[in-house]
């Protein structure tokens, strides 16, 4: 090994290594260092470079590598003993070649578990509780994609290394920089956070309880947590990235009912009045009337009657809808007469649709009582009432 005083950068004595042990040691010791302050290193490789031209005057012919590691140890045990001797903490581990496949596929599984979520959201809306299997898809995909980068740890650096996530990264910075009106909505965030809460406990509201007083009661008392976890869930995401997997599928969950569920109440609450329409046939204070008895002024019963309104349009009841198979009610038009026509019904032992003759009735028709001239007297109501049932008679 040859030595010399020349000067360095700054003008003091260094010490020069020609020989490839000292050389290959100092690079050793240099990439042990590397995670230290540039100025640091050079520091410190420069004391290392006095002590092997020391030890090589020791050792004289006998300085090769392995006395060097026999007397300092490795470069990294060595650059270890430097770190503790400075106050500097130890090294931390090499940061292996971002996994760019398992971040692609992860972006890739948010986006479908966010897809199927938007999905969901109005399919509940429309056909009900039973429509959530979306929802169970987007759970599978979401946990899939946080799975393949949950080592990544809170930071997520190889998901952040993707292009387009630093782009979007980029693109939202310039937008809450801007202060438009971007900007404004990012700043709406927290409230958004609240809005999310009531939508899931509304939702669970509304699945287990209904729309009526029940489900009402158990949404407010399921606000009570769910708002403060939603703001929680919020806050935290933005240290622990793997959350995202969680909050974006969520979000796109509540902002699909909110999107559908506005229009769908409006919707319903309007169909309530417009689109009602009675029952076919004749109804008596809201009741169906299935058939009609006539009888005579002197209460005698009438047969082949036909009914007619004030405009010449036959009036006919209801037959009750019997079904013809035995198995599901079929709609049809009643019959306009004649009167009385007997109830159809279904048979309970055959499952046939049957009709039952009228059975025998006695009424009592209205009376009038006198008046005086130029007035009416109001007639009394009339009464009806089952006559008793003689062998042979009904059915």
């Amino acid at each position: 090994m040859s030595t010399d005083g020349t000067g360095g950068p700054d003008g003091a004595a260094t010490t020069r290594i020609g020989d490839p042990v000292g050389t290959e040691y100092l690079l050793g010791l240099r990439e042990a260092l590397s995670d230290l302050p540039p100025a640091e290193v050079e520091e410190i490789v420069e004391d290392a470079r006095g002590h092997l031209a020391d030890l090589s005057d020791e050792l004289g012919p006998g300085f090769d590598r392995a006395a060097v590691r026999e007397r300092l140890g490795t470069p990294e045990a060595y650059a270890a003993e430097l770190r503790a001797a400075a106050g500097y903490p130890a090294p931390q581990a090499p940061a292996g070649r971002p996994r760019t496949g398992g971040a692609w596929f992860a972006v890739a599984a948010l986006l479908g578990a966010t897809g199927l979520m938007v999905l969901a959201g109005p399919a509940v809306w429309q056909v009900g509780p039973s429509a959530s299997f979306p929802m169970f898809l987007a759970a599978l995909a979401a946990g899939a994609g946080v799975l393949a980068v949950w080592t990544d740890g809170p930071g997520q650096p190889s998901v952040a290394a993707l292009p387009s996530v630093v782009a979007l990264r980029e693109r939202i910075a310039r937008t809450r920089a801007d202060g438009g009106v971007g900007g404004f909505v990012l700043t709406l965030q927290p409230g958004w956070w609240v809005l999310r809460g009531l939508v899931a406990a509304g939702l669970v509201g509304w699945v287990f309880g209904g729309g009526g007083s029940a489900g009402l009661l158990i949404t407010v008392v399921l606000a009570v947590a769910a708002v403060p976890l939603s703001v929680l869930l919020g806050r935290r995401s933005a240290v622990d990235r793997r959350l995202l997997w969680a909050v974006v599928p969520l979000n796109a969950l509540a902002a699909g009912l909110l999107v559908a569920g506005v229009p769908a109440e409006g919707q319903d609450r309007t169909t309530d009045v417009s689109s009602y329409s009675p029952p076919p046939g004749l109804t008596l204070d809201g009741n169906t009337v299935s058939d009609v008895r006539p009888f005579d002024a002197n209460g005698r019963p009438l047969t082949g009657v036909y009914l007619f309104d004030e405009n010449g349009r036959p009036l006919a009841v209801d037959d009750g809808h019997c079904p013809t198979d035995g198995s599901a009610a079929t709609s049809t038009v009643p019959a306009p007469g004649p009167y009385p026509q007997g109830v159809r019904t279904t048979d309970p032992s055959s499952g046939e649709c049957v009709t039952v003759p009228p059975p025998p009735l006695v009424v009592t028709i209205p009376q009038t009582t006198a008046a005086r001239p130029g007035t009416q007297a109001p007639p009394t109501a009339p009464q009806a009432t089952p006559a008793p049932a003689t062998p042979g008679a009904g059915g």
